[in-house]
């Protein structure tokens, strides 16, 4: 809640003037033109951190240095005060800010910039009980969310002379068609078809959607890992139920597909031919393969063994050789000279020398000449062994190909123990096939946590998205609209409007009143008259105001009215040529219908109403109505 107890202006040289208020009633200011009176809703607006100042070059720009506003919060008082812009400027970003309980009316020497505009935009937020309300374009449009702010909030609390009698154009910049969708996109959250709990839910419906996207992008990568995994298993597993290594139904999941192929992988084969029962020629022939099989890889090991040795020997052989040969250097030196001695210049040499002398030259060429002698005479041993392996692996593959055509000749006399062989090959090759694939697939991460989860958001997004909905949101803003309709339909009566005794409403969407006849519903642009145009501007804003009190919503509680007799005569008119007794009597009847209602209304808010003048001329025509209101 936000109310205006004073309005100063500094100038240049220190002095100061205050335009005092009381909060909570009905405050009038009349005077001769050009006193300044229609520079207070600029004055207004800026303090409130208007991007640009509103206030018309002359005096009060030239004379002027700070404008400052004595506001009354919820939590105290409040001091916020401007400085114009220098020169040719719009804009001037010191401001001075002072909040306490109580707070006097600091002096010109105690300003300067405390915060910047944007700061004072903030803090005139919070003291209204603006929330951090975001509203969403509808899918489709391009236009950017908009966030609620207090120059939202004073559209709804400012009339300058030009647009209180306006016949197309409602509210405060509402000709501006930027300014006027701006107010219909906010106008649900001021009247409360939006609260602060749809704020919340709001939020919390953002939240939940980014944690369902991301969760159905680690089950998409889960998939992206799995590939075809699915199909390939479900064909693996078509494949092993036609051998008869399988049973499992295809409708069953993922994860049990994949254990049911792991344990085909790790159960050995069944032999077919058992299965069908085959004679004791075939089982005795199938056991002699299967030894020889045996004794084969036996053979096959043993020779691998036996020509690596061969090999390792023949390389020693080849490498002693060299190094004797290196060695045979030594028969150049004298046969007598000591074996302690220098192999160059056959002196002898120090005990403690370990240079080799000529005697442990002699003695390794004796060893490698003794070793190279023993591989040698090991050769044709190793050579002989490899033949008889060769001999004997040889005589296996005989016996092998013996025992197929045997083994050939008995399946086909038995037409049975062909197929149950062709079925064990079958279930080979399948099972070598599922081996390959159990070895290649990647680790699945398991995602079942995160299925049930994603479940579970979407149930409380469901929930959420009902809640926020665009229909649910409407149908509480036709319930608004209906209760401030009531309050205009009763307000037009009292000042006696024109189609006052129709159904009247506020249309949300063209930021107009309407009133629903019999015949066709009539926009306020149709109806004729300056007093009806004038009236209706007031009675609507009293209505909207009346419902921000009473449902506290986050509007500053006061209401400028700019020259709202503008469209009638003054009451202290003189009757003149043209202008008869009777008419300046009616127009003071409908002014003074005017100002009854507006002190009715403020009263039935509730609040004390008391109508104080600051004027040198009595003259209402050119007064200013400001109104206080307080929820």
């Amino acid at each position: 809640m936000i109310q205006i107890r004073a309005i100063v202006t500094y100038s240049h040289d220190g002095r100061q003037r205050v335009l005092g208020f009381e909060p909570g009633r009905v405050n009038i200011i009349s005077g001769d033109s050009r006193t300044g009176k229609s520079a207070i809703l600029g004055i207004i607006e800026y303090c409130f951190g208007a991007s640009e100042i509103d206030v018309p070059e002359g005096k009060v720009r030239r004379n002027v240095g700070w404008f400052g506003l004595l506001l009354q919060t919820q939590r105290g008082q409040a001091f916020v005060a401007r400085q114009l812009p220098q020169g040719d400027g719009k804009s001037n970003e010191a401001v001075y800010v002072q909040t306490d309980t109580e707070v006097t009316i600091p002096p010109a020497s105690a300003l300067r910039q405390t915060t910047n505009r944007e700061g004072l935009r903030s803090l005139l937020a919070s003291w209204a009980g603006l929330s951090d309300y975001l509203h969403e374009p509808p899918s489709g449009q391009t236009r950017a969310p908009l966030a609620a702010t207090i120059s939202h909030a004073l559209t709804f609390c400012l009339q300058s002379q030009n647009e209180i009698a306006q016949r197309r154009h409602l509210f405060h910049g509402s000709s501006d068609r930027f300014v006027a969708q701006a107010i219909q996109d906010t106008l649900p959250y001021f009247l409360g078809a939006v609260t602060d709990d749809y704020v919340a839910q709001q939020q919390e419906l953002k939240r939940v959607r980014t944690e369902i996207r991301q969760i159905e992008r680690r089950l998409a990568e889960a998939a992206a890992i799995r590939g075809e995994g699915v199909g390939r298993a479900d064909t693996l597993l078509a494949e092993a139920k036609a051998v008869g290594l399988a049973t499992l139904d295809d409708s069953a999941p993922w994860q049990e597909k994949i254990d049911t192929l792991r344990v085909i992988q790790s159960t050995p084969v069944p032999s077919a031919a058992e299965e069908v029962g085959e004679d004791a020629e075939f089982r005795r022939l199938s056991s002699v393969r299967s030894e020889l099989v045996q004794e084969q890889r036996t053979l096959h090991s043993t020779l691998e063994r036996a020509r690596s040795f061969e090999g390792s020997s023949k390389g020693y052989s080849a490498e002693a050789r060299e190094h004797a040969a290196r060695l045979n250097a030594v028969t150049v030196f004298e046969h007598d000279a000591p074996g302690h001695s220098c192999p160059l210049c056959l002196q002898s040499l120090p005990d403690a020398s370990q240079v080799p002398s000529i005697g442990d030259l002699r003695a390794a060429q004796e060893y490698i000449g003794e070793r190279s002698g023993a591989m040698d005479s090991a050769t044709p041993r190793i050579e002989t062994a490899i033949q008889d392996v060769e001999t004997k692996l040889a005589d296996v593959r005989r016996r092998l190909d013996d025992n197929r055509v045997m083994l050939t000749a008995v399946k086909r006399a038995n037409r049975r123990l062909q197929l149950a062989t062709d079925t064990e090959a079958r279930r080979a090759m399948v099972l070598g096939r599922i081996s390959l694939y159990m070895e290649n697939i990647p680790q699945m991460p398991d995602v079942s946590e995160q299925q049930s989860r994603l479940i579970e958001l979407r149930t409380q997004e469901t929930q959420l998205n009902e809640a926020v909905s665009s229909d649910t949101i409407q149908a509480k803003m036709e319930s608004c609209l209906s209760n401030v309709s009531r309050y205009l339909s009763d307000y037009a009566k009292q000042i006696d409007l024109e189609y006052s005794d129709s159904p009247l409403r506020l249309d949300a969407r063209a930021l107009t009143i309407v009133a629903d006849t019999p015949e066709r519903p009539v926009p306020m642009r149709e109806i004729g008259s300056g007093e009806n145009h004038v009236g209706y501007h007031i009675v609507a804003h009293l209505g909207l105001h009346a419902w921000f009190a009473n449902r506290n919503r986050p509007v500053p509680a006061f209401l400028l009215l700019d020259q709202l007799s503008q469209a009638h005569f003054s009451p202290d008119t003189a009757p003149t040529e043209g202008v008869t007794q009777e008419k300046i009597d009616a127009d003071r009847k409908a002014v003074k219908r005017l100002f009854g209602l507006i002190f009715d209304v403020v009263d039935s808010v509730p609040a004390r109403i008391v109508w104080t003048r600051f004027c040198n001329s009595g003259r209402l025509s050119h007064g200013i109505s400001l109104t206080g209101f307080e929820g």
